[in-house]
């Protein structure tokens, strides 16, 4: 018995010999590997051949944009330390489009701009949030807006913008460009930005325009036995009457685009010339003798040679001849009035040597109402009589003026409008008011309120007188 028991203890010794011998071999065999991965360190002795045993050992899954280190095809040695960074999701966008996933090994925000492929955005002067270099976690957004470069035309006058506005109206706000009610903006301002765009402000204004327009007189003519046939008498001078139209006016950068009658009222009603018109028969005239006529011609031709305006040289004492002899006698210092010519006036303009020098100093024109003449004045002296018309209210009133503008060429008068252009190289003195030549200038008060003068006078006048130079205006008709 006792060597039976020896034989087996014996038997039983030597098998775990023999384990003892294996399990030294296998230890031996084996590698020393630490695991990091998701907060934990794990490690083990393994026989595995590669990072993916090791991986594979742990149950530790890896997601195809997770980071490992060592590859997972990298061979296992002794104290290997195989580190897995886990991917997180963020979410991009870049000037409001549609955000996209990233899905990376990233701590910042830089990191998941060059995840992104968008690592040059670091380098330009783009507006990123949360800043760059901010840390991020799986589910943060990531906003990125790049400046755009626009052209704005407003005011006549061109501004260059770089700005981080999403809108058209964003990137008025941002140039300090305020905007009306009425203004129109092309694009409209709720319009997306994109580079390049070329924003138009037109500045857009309603304006009231009250225009007078004439409602010409009629004539009335009564028959009367107290006149002979074929004689008239103005009993009662017609006057015209006066109609006030307002419009609203709609001016865009300044140039109107669009008128609307709003309003209209008579402010004056016409009054009719009332003429009598002869029909009794004129007595068998007692013979007279004759006076003797004066010398009309010959005091016209002086007159012309002077260089007033006297109208043909026909022999005719009529209202240009008279106009001219109003003039001269101005000039001259005499009596002024439209009187026929007078006895020894025809003597005294044989002794008159040309125009006579003025009694102010310099360049400018003086507008004479009774004789409906103007005159220039140049250095001191009277350059030049014309034949004028003035207004048949009453203007221009006696004053002195200034001339304030020119406008040169044909154009219609604004607040009396014509089919036909009916004011040339206008020089206006007081309001609407102006010195400008017209194709009728009667010896008589017939314009709107201004002062007509012949197309030929309104040339020497707008190349002669200068803004700034003095009107004169005297008497009345």
């Amino acid at each position: 018995m006792p060597s039976a028991r020896r034989s087996s203890i014996l038997a039983a010794a030597s098998v775990l010999l023999l384990l003892a011998a294996g399990a030294g071999v296998l230890f031996a065999a084996s590698s020393s590997v630490e695991v990091r991965v998701d907060g934990q360190v794990l490690t083990t002795r393994t026989l595995s051949h590669d990072v993916a045993g090791v991986l594979d050992h742990f149950d530790i899954t890896v997601a195809p944009a997770d980071r490992v280190e060592p590859p997972p095809d990298a061979a296992v040695h002794d104290d290997l330390v195989i580190v897995v960074e886990r991917a997180s999701t963020v979410e991009l966008q870049v000037d409001g489009r549609a955000a996209r996933k990233v899905t990376a090994v990233v701590d910042t925000v830089d990191d998941v701009l060059r995840a992104a492929g968008m690592g040059n955005l670091l380098e330009r002067e783009a507006r990123i949030t949360p800043p760059a270099g901010s840390r991020v976690e799986a589910g943060d957004r990531i906003e990125v807006q790049l400046p755009v470069a626009v052209r704005i035309l407003v005011d006549d006058e061109e501004h260059r913008l770089t700005t981080y506005a999403d809108t058209i109206g964003g990137a008025l706000d941002d140039a300090g460009v305020s905007l009306g009610e009425r203004d129109l903006v092309e694009p409209p301002t709720a319009r997306t930005l994109t580079p390049g765009t070329t924003i138009t402000v037109r500045r857009v204004e309603v304006v009231a325009e009250v225009v007078e327009v004439t409602i010409e007189h009629g004539e009335q003519r009564r028959e009367t036995d107290e006149l002979l046939e074929g004689e008239t008498q103005v009993e009662t001078e017609g006057r015209d009457g006066l109609r006030q139209r307002t419009y609203e006016v709609t001016l865009v950068d300044g140039e109107e685009q669009e008128r609307e009658l709003v309003a209209e009222e008579v402010v004056r009603e016409p009054t009719d010339r009332v003429v009598k018109v002869g029909t009794g028969r004129e007595p068998e005239p007692e013979p007279e003798p004759e006076p003797a006529p004066p010398p009309v011609r010959e005091a016209q031709q002086l007159l012309a040679d002077l260089g007033y305006p006297v109208g043909p040289v026909d022999g005719i004492d009529g209202p240009k001849t008279q106009r001219a002899l109003c003039a001269w006698r101005r000039l001259e210092g005499r009596e002024v009035s439209r009187r026929p010519l007078q006895p020894g006036e025809v003597e005294a303009l044989r002794a008159t040597d040309g125009l006579p020098a003025a009694r102010t100093a310099g360049r400018g024109v003086t507008v004479d109402n009774p004789c409906q003449a103007l005159y220039l004045r140049v250095d001191g002296r009277w350059r030049e009589v014309h034949q004028a018309s003035t207004g048949t209210d009453g203007l221009p009133r006696a004053g002195s003026y200034t001339i304030s503008r020119k406008r040169p060429g044909w154009h219609t008068s604004t607040l009396y409008p014509a089919p036909e252009p009916n004011m040339y190289n206008s020089l206006y003195f007081h309001g609407a008011i102006a010195i400008h030549g017209s194709h009728h200038v009667p010896p008589r008060p017939a314009s709107a309120g201004c002062v007509r003068v012949t197309p030929a006078a309104a040339d020497q006048l707008f190349a002669t007188l200068r803004v700034g130079d003095p009107v004169r205006v005297i008497g009345a008709w």
